[in-house]
């Protein structure tokens, strides 16, 4: 009898396994935002046997409605057990003295909610990539960044370096550390005094609400507005370029929006909707991409009219994509010049930044050609202020010649 079932067994393997080359491939999966592996990929080199893995998981029959079921079903069982669960940690929490892991001076909040894999949901259908937990590892990282841009910054006197963080909350939500963000503090150890910084303040979790999508990690168009005007008090008491400008218009838009962690869950949660801010008095300006001149509101004009069916990415259909090179020029030649290094997070408000100053070059350290010398590209353009606005663990400046050993 064993036996039969593991012959079964096997023949229903290679079933499966002959499928993947002759039935029809899918190559896109819309709820999980991402492209599949198809059989195209599969090559006999040394990782055959993953890359036949990996399609065999991405092109089983059926595969939509499994994963969908998949997912809710854990996601279910998850949230029950935090509900069964809640009594008895209420009743520890009184006993013991223990607060609320997202207690934040004595006001405490409902607990969250494991979903799957690293995704927790906070009240009110929030969405973070899971809890930082602080270790040796975390502060070797965020310590070895920060010296990596202090020495950045003192070998580059010619001109002032700022250092801003867009603070993410799955480094705040710390059992042991709430609202704490230590990974920041770790990385500021390492910075001259003469290095001035900033982060968005995050003192409960209403801040949060009103910061962050729901179901992205990057923060929304207020929270962007705040990071901005944070940038701009910041570097306006050294340089005079202005006060931070106002909100003219909201502009919403009607498309649901499911973000990057929803999409490791398959949509689950709730969703959001982009919104974007005009600002008053941003004049004219030449936008350039890798060198060469970019229609800067493309973007943003694909997404009002169709909003996005794809694969790709919502938040990079609209806010743009996270290109090397980005360049503005506003013709102000009574301005300083902007060397500004980003992530993904200033794609929301890089363009409001830029309009303080004459020129502004954007870099995305992560998107480098492999003969970047960021030295030698410094001596090629005139610059007058340096801005790091990076989440902690992106700025990455040292290697492959970015701060060269005399």
């Amino acid at each position: 009898m064993r036996n039969k079932i593991f012959a079964l067994l096997l023949v229903l393997n290679l079933v499966l396994g002959a499928g993947i080359f002759i039935l029809p491939q899918k190559y896109e999966s819309q709820s999980e935002k991402r492209l599949l592996n198809t059989n195209e990929s599969i090559k006999l080199d040394a990782g055959f046997s993953r890359s036949v893995e990996n399609v065999l998981k991405d092109q089983f029959y059926f595969r939509d409605r499994i994963v969908r079921y998949y997912y809710k079903g854990r996601i279910l069982l998850n949230v029950y057990t935090e509900k069964l669960l809640y009594i008895p940690k209420r009743i520890y929490q009184k006993l013991f003295g223990k607060g609320d892991s997202m207690n934040n001076g004595g006001s405490i909040r409902t607990s969250f909610t494991y979903l799957a894999e690293g995704v927790v949901e906070l009240d009110d259908g929030y969405l973070i990539n899971g809890i930082l937990e602080y270790n040796d590892d975390e502060k070797y990282s965020a310590s070895s960044r920060g010296y990596n841009v202090n020495e950045f910054a003192l070998k580059h006197p010619e001109f002032r370096t700022y250092v801003y963080f867009p603070t993410r909350t799955e480094e705040l939500l710390n059992s042991e550390y709430e609202f704490h963000p230590v990974c920041q503090e770790w990385f500021i150890q390492q910075l001259d005094p003469s290095i001035k910084y900033s982060s968005l303040q995050i003192n409960d979790m209403q801040d949060f609400e009103n910061y962050y999508f729901k179901s992205d990690y990057h923060w929304n168009a207020y929270g962007a507005y705040q990071g901005y005007s944070d940038i701009i008090n910041m570097i306006s008491e050294d340089y005079q370029i202005g006060s931070p400008k106002a909100i003219k218009k909201v502009i919403e838009y009607p498309y649901n929006f499911y973000g990057n962690i929803a999409n490791k869950i398959d949509g689950y949660g709730s969703g959001d909707y982009i919104i974007d801010l005009e600002l008053e008095d941003i004049s004219d300006f030449d936008y350039y991409v890798n060198g060469e001149p970019f229609d800067f509101y493309a973007v943003k004009e694909t997404y009002r009219d169709s909003g996005n069916d794809t694969v790709y990415s919502d938040y990079d259909l609209y806010f743009g994509d996270n290109f090397f090179l980005r360049e503005f020029d506003f013709h102000a030649e009574d301005k300083p010049d902007l060397l500004m290094f980003a992530d993904s997070f200033s794609n929301t408000n890089m363009m409001w930044i830029a309009s303080h100053f004459n020129k502004t070059i954007i870099i995305d350290l992560r998107a480098k050609p492999e003969d970047f010398n960021l030295s030698s590209f410094i001596k090629d353009h005139d610059i007058d202020v340096a801005l790091v606005c990076y989440y902690y663990n992106n700025a990455y400046f040292n290697g492959n010649l970015y701060i060269p050993i005399d």
